[in-house]
């Protein structure tokens, strides 16, 4: 679901210009970086319709598990470089590019947020985003997470996130931006 969510998301092109090779290497990536990264630190959340369809995929780090471990990175390395390709060094650059641009301290990351394009508008990922802020609030601590698209700010913005800082992803890319919410905000 994730590789369809994201198949036209600014940082998978920037990762794999040509769409059919995103197409093709998206499944493989979504599915490494969930198993060796985000499922075993973090979690997924799931929104489901009536008729038990997923609708929409959250998946958040906790805090300190935003970089990925020296030994996540070793686990998932062969899916990745398989998924990867020739790609490998435009995925180190992005990722020290990321990782620069995060804030310091404890924070929950919002690595992905996604829904299918014929379900879109009918709130399942906005009910996942609301259900993780409210632990997130019990907990006391900042959430963080990048919006890829200027047209999404005012939808993150609605439960109190802010930007903080714009992240050029290349001399020639997209520009995605960086943003941060406090605990309590109003969602």
């Amino acid at each position: 679901m994730l590789a369809v969510a994201f198949a036209d998301d600014p940082i998978m092109t920037v990762l794999w210009p040509d769409f059919h090779r995103r197409r093709a290497a998206l499944p493989g990536y979504f599915a490494a970086s969930m198993r060796h990264h985000h499922l075993a630190g973090g979690g997924m959340l799931l929104a489901r319709d009536d008729d038990g369809r997923i609708g929409a995929v959250a998946d958040w780090d906790p805090p300190g598990r935003y970089s990925q471990s020296l030994p996540d990175t070793v686990r998932a390395a062969p899916a990745l470089l398989r998924a990867l390709r020739a790609r490998v060094p435009a995925g180190v650059a992005l990722r020290r590019t990321l990782e620069a641009a995060a804030p310091d301290g404890a924070f929950w990351y919002l690595a992905h947020l996604g829904s299918l394009p014929e379900v879109r508008g009918r709130r399942f990922a906005h009910a996942l985003l609301r259900q993780q802020l409210v632990v997130i609030d019990e907990a006391g601590v900042d959430a963080y997470l990048v919006c890829t698209r200027a047209e999404n700010i005012s939808y993150y913005q609605r439960v109190g996130f802010e930007v903080t800082n714009r992240i050029p992803l290349s001399s020639s890319g997209p520009t995605v931006f960086g943003m941060l919410r406090h605990p309590a905000a109003t969602i």
